[in-house]
């Protein structure tokens, strides 16, 4: 779950290119509006782009998990040593 907001956040950034892009296309199938065609290939750029720095972050973030503390044999934690934190 802590990665949950930078994946929202990637979500919302690839729907928004998704709409963008797909308004541009329209424009430029229907009213043959050239600068349209390049906004759509922009936006479909921008979306991969974001899709791919979004699979990057979140496989270095599983690559380092976050230290266990130590176990009791019997499933229980164990209780850290006097005078450390």
């Amino acid at each position: 779950m802590r990665n949950y907001a930078v994946h929202l956040i990637c979500h919302l950034l690839v729907v928004s290119a998704g709409l963008v892009g797909g308004i541009a296309a329209g424009l430029w199938l229907f009213d043959s509006n050239a600068a349209a065609g390049w906004l759509a290939l922009l936006a479909l750029l921008v979306a991969l782009g974001v899709l791919a720095l979004q699979t990057g972050y979140l496989r270095r973030e599983r690559a380092f998990p976050e230290p266990r503390a130590p176990r009791h044999p019997h499933g229980r934690r164990t209780l850290p040593e006097p005078g450390t934190r």
